[in-house]
């Protein structure tokens, strides 16, 4: 059985994206992983990372990813969730799909305008159940069918306490929370673990968090007294130790070259690829050993 793992933070701009595709790519690289993404994020920034801007354009064409998928749910009809599975990724390295692999259940950014309409017209058809745990429960059942052909599923959840975040982390074992190395983003933190897991979700004793330090500035004091006190294991929040620093070579390699092109790891992350397989190791290492089969 796959291990179920949600990127999320209720504060936008902090790098949700980017980490699930440099886990996705350090995990196939590092490990010969097989690699399920989820962009359950309307803005689809992981879609774009993995698979370019003209791809996102040609699989709303052809009906494929969570636009349909939505659509289908509300209608009550099957979600076949195995039908918008599409090979992404664009490291030579992975190129035969052998041992690593990663597939990507694609979103699209004109969701952001379709999206309120959808959970209008769920809610009002569906109005004893809550939307997140009614979709959770859909995926659920897919995704049953067909997480055995991978070894990890990230699901990158958009900002804020919408109802497709929710369902992403209702779905998770572990939640891999990017976060930024400001007083507010830890309090953000505080607040998401006691009003949203605990309260709201009611789901603390049931899905690990694993705070993860991104666009960190190792020339920033402020920044490096923080991480400091989280590494003596202040702030009671468990982060994990490994920053991800902030590097204009990050940023480039979000910025997929096109449809058929690849490139190397190398080439893809430049001076940044000790720092891919830094997280990554140290993420999986978390992980492994707070998992809960």
């Amino acid at each position: 059985m796959s291990i179920i793992v949600a990127i999320a933070n209720p504060k936008g701009g902090v790098g949700k994206s980017l980490t699930t595709m440099m886990l996705a790519d350090g995990l196939a690289l590092t490990y010969g992983a097989r690699i399920l993404v989820i962009d359950a994020d309307p803005q689809a920034g992981v879609t774009k990372a993995l698979l370019g801007i003209a791809a996102e354009h040609e699989l709303q064409r052809r009906q494929i990813g969570l636009g349909t998928i939505l659509q289908s749910f509300q209608k009550g009809e099957s979600i076949r969730l195995a039908g918008h599975r599409v090979a992404a990724g664009d490291l030579v390295e992975l190129r035969s799909r052998q041992p690593g692999l990663i597939d990507i259940i694609p979103s699209n950014h004109e969701l952001l305008g379709a999206l309120p309409d959808f959970e209008h017209a769920t809610r009002k058809k569906r109005r004893k159940d809550r939307l997140d745990v009614l979709l959770s429960n859909a995926l659920r059942a897919e995704l049953h069918h067909i997480e055995s052909n991978y070894d990890v599923v990230l699901i990158d959840c958009p900002a804020g306490p919408g109802a497709l975040g929710l369902t992403g982390m209702r779905l998770a074992q572990h939640i891999v929370m990017p976060t930024s190395l400001e007083t507010n983003a830890y309090s953000t933190l505080t607040d998401f673990l006691k009003f949203i897991l605990a309260d709201d979700l009611d789901l603390a004793s049931q899905v690990r968090v694993h705070p993860l330090i991104t666009q960190y500035h190792a020339t920033n004091t402020t920044q490096r007294e923080m991480l400091h006190h989280i590494k003596q294991g202040l702030y009671e929040l468990n982060a994990i130790p490994r920053p991800v620093p902030y590097a204009t070579a990050l940023q480039n390699a979000a910025a997929h070259p096109g449809p058929g092109a690849f490139r190397s790891a190398r080439e893809k992350y430049g001076n940044a690829l000790p720092d891919l397989v830094a997280m990554t190791k140290a993420v999986a290492e978390r992980i492994s050993s707070n998992h809960r089969g």
